[in-house]
């Protein structure tokens, strides 16, 4: 069985923990902050969720910022285990991976990574010459 974390600074953990629930209610993922003065400090919750692991169980852990100290963190607390990082994710990513949790092969996981880049667009509004202030307070 894969766990899955989203490892973050500050509340941009608890945050996606609200758009999840609408898009995989029921999924387990612990939701790791830190530097946030209610909350354990972050070798603290890291320890408990390695600790959670069972032998014949990995982890997919997803942080903020490759290289950031979270990200640190992360490497230091996951020796010994079964663990793959996810540095500088997207939604998009989180979400492909924790619906695909049967099958997260190395190989699966860097297409996840690839697909997700894609869904990064800049989207720039078409102005229509035609449509005036008139057409909505007339």
């Amino acid at each position: 069985m894969t766990k899955f974390a989203i490892a973050t600074h500050g509340n941009f953990a608890q945050g996606l923990r609200s758009t999840l629930e609408l898009f995989v209610p029921n999924e387990e993922v612990a939701f790791l902050s830190a530097y946030v003065e209610e909350e354990p400090p972050i070798d603290d919750q890291l320890e408990a969720f390695f600790a959670s692991l069972g032998d014949d169980e990995s982890a997919i852990v997803f942080t903020d910022l490759f290289g950031g100290s979270v990200n640190q963190k992360v490497l230091l607390a996951s020796e010994g285990k079964q663990v793959q990082i996810i540095a500088g994710f997207n939604l998009p990513v989180i979400l492909e991976v924790v619906l695909n949790k049967e099958n997260l092969t190395t190989e699966n996981l860097t297409h996840y990574l690839e697909t997700s880049k894609h869904a990064m667009q800049l989207v720039t509004p078409i102005v229509e010459d035609t449509v005036s202030e008139e057409d909505f307070f007339a």
